[in-house]
């Protein structure tokens, strides 16, 4: 009789454990499934979405010792699925994996394909535009009062970043939706909605897509400059870094020392930032700096 207990109670614990390993592996299947249909909205091309992918998978990577079990418990569900299944359940899991990576390729190949950037291109870019760009640099600072700066930037025509600084504060504008307000805390920096028009119009025609200006910047070589966003790939941002000043030899040498920086002249630099592990930089690097060399 003792023996039966003992029997009876390890069904029912075999039987809990088994119960609660199924609801852990479709709870852990769907959040796969979530996690795939987050980043396939959220992302603007394919290459930002492999961004966040790689993203992600630096932070599991770190977190190893919760992520080890969470893939193992993966990987034995979707190994087990190799051998056709015979119940509802297995049925069920395989149905999910396979729904898993559908997903996941639906989102890589109808998403759109981002344009691509090199040095080459942002030089002709330049060589076109660049009368423009210093203008646009000149109107910013001019409109701006002293020790204020400026931080526009937009992706796909939404803005992706707005803010207002002066001596004292900043202001982030992305969430202002009301035009008496976007008024006030442009005042704080001396601009007027009628200059915002005309920035904006003049990054239109600099072909720019957004612009980090100071009026009175710092002196140091990382400083003393105007940035103007060209370009995004993924997650990483092509921009043109316009100096106040001749780079020093020093200063020359740093920048070719810096994977994402190309040494245009003495006061311009291509540059490259990238949002996630990995970035792409400059994938001509090497070749258009090896026959570009700035004296």
């Amino acid at each position: 009789m003792h023996t039966k207990h003992q029997l009876l109670k390890k069904m029912r614990m075999k039987s809990f454990l088994s119960c609660s390993y199924r609801v852990l592996e479709v709870l852990l299947i769907l959040s796969i499934t979530t996690a795939i249909v987050s980043m396939g909205l959220t992302s603007h091309d394919d290459a930002e979405m492999i961004g966040i992918l790689n993203n992600n998978i630096v932070g599991l990577v770190w977190l190893w010792f919760i992520t080890l079990p969470i893939f193992i418990i993966i990987l034995v569900s979707f190994l087990r699925c190799l051998i056709p299944p015979t119940s509802i359940y297995k049925k069920i899991v395989l149905s999910l994996h396979i729904l898993n990576v559908v997903l996941f390729f639906l989102f890589y190949m109808f998403l759109p394909k981002p344009e691509p950037c090199d040095a080459a291109l942002m030089e002709k870019h330049f060589k076109i535009h660049h009368n423009d760009m210093y203008d646009l640099v000149k109107y910013v600072r001019s409109s701006l009062d002293d020790s204020c700066s400026i931080i526009l930037l937009y992706r796909n025509d939404e803005v992706r970043k707005f803010s207002i600084g002066n001596k004292r504060d900043d202001w982030d504008c992305a969430s202002i939706v009301s035009k008496q307000e976007l008024e006030t805390v442009l005042q704080n920096a001396g601009l007027s909605m009628q200059e915002l028009a005309v920035i904006q119009k003049k990054m239109h025609k600099a072909g720019i897509i957004g612009i980090e200006i100071d009026k009175n910047p710092n002196d140091g070589w990382m400083d003393c400059k105007s940035v103007l966003q060209y370009r995004w790939h993924g997650g990483d941002i092509y921009q043109f870094a316009l100096y106040d000043r001749h780079l020093t030899k020093e200063e020359k040498r740093e920048a070719l020392s810096i994977n994402q920086f190309i040494l245009y002249n003495d006061s311009v630099v291509f540059e490259s930032f990238g949002g996630f592990p990995g970035q792409r930089g400059f994938p001509d690097k090497d070749e258009y700096q090896s026959r570009h060399v700035v004296k």
